[in-house]
């Protein structure tokens, strides 16, 4: 079976990385959820996608350049009186349940790690219990080298699009360089994948390999139909339902 993982907690239906998206996305059926951490000024943990504020929530400039108090006091767009969640509202969200939490940490507005970051999520997810069903994905692998290097047993997983590839010499040398991370799950860009599954097939396995962001029913059905680990959606309904339905599907001779 193909995991399927709710992408900001299911951005194309209720506002990503909002609370009322991550219980919403609880009760579809999902396999995972993914959500996005920066840091404040002040060592905080806050859950938001972009580096800046402007595109998800009323203000503008730099997350990182705020404070913690500061950030969770924005409201977040189309998302009534709802403000900038922390990791620890968050987690308190799937703390009852099964879900896997695949967690990206982010760079800042100016593409720099964040100090202390990486130590702090580790932390968040040692004191809840949550190492067998944590995530901790980026797509810097310099990111995910911290990780390991902080906490040997962390599940990692790296983010793969066009220009990542690039940067690390083509996709062939990228997958090279992934598949040396013992464990490492490899979740690409699913028109990039497309063009390189029988390679990443070979160097990574179906078991580490994961597809993202598909959305539209005919993709979300394709991806289902591959042998990969998981895919990532907007339309975590979707998927589960399509899903169902090609599990019902009597197996061709």
């Amino acid at each position: 079976m193909v995991f399927i993982a709710g992408h900001r907690g299911g951005r194309n239906l209720w506002p990503e990385n909002s609370l009322t998206g991550f219980r919403n996305v609880c009760r579809e059926g999902v396999d995972a959820v993914e959500f996005d951490v920066h840091q404040s000024t002040d060592g905080g943990v806050v859950v938001i996608h972009d580096p800046l504020l402007d595109r998800t929530t009323f203000e503008s400039g730099p997350v990182g350049e705020r404070s913690l108090r500061r950030l969770t006091a924005m409201r977040l767009r189309d998302a009534g009186d709802e403000c900038i969640p922390t990791l620890d509202e968050v987690l308190d969200v799937f703390s009852e349940t099964t879900l896997e939490l695949h967690i990206e940490i982010k760079t800042d507005a100016l593409g720099n790690s964040y100090s202390g970051l990486e130590a702090r999520l580790i932390d968040q997810i040692k004191r809840r219990g949550l190492e067998r069903r944590a995530i901790i994905t980026c797509f810097v692998p310099g990111v995910i080298e911290t990780v390991l290097g902080l906490s040997p047993e962390a599940r990692v997983l790296i983010s793969l699009d066009r220009r990542s590839a690039e940067m690390m010499g083509g996709i062939e040398p990228a997958l090279t360089q992934l598949a040396a991370i013992p464990g490492c799950i490899v979740a690409v860009e699913k028109s990039l994948l497309g063009l390189a599954l029988p390679l990443a097939l070979k160097m990574l396995g179906s078991e580490r390999l994961g597809a993202w962001v598909t959305n539209e029913p005919d993709d979300i059905a394709y991806w289902l139909a591959r042998p990969v680990r998981q895919i990532t959606t907007d339309r975590p309904d979707l998927a589960v339902s399509i899903r169902r339905q090609l599990e019902t599907m009597p197996e061709r001779p």
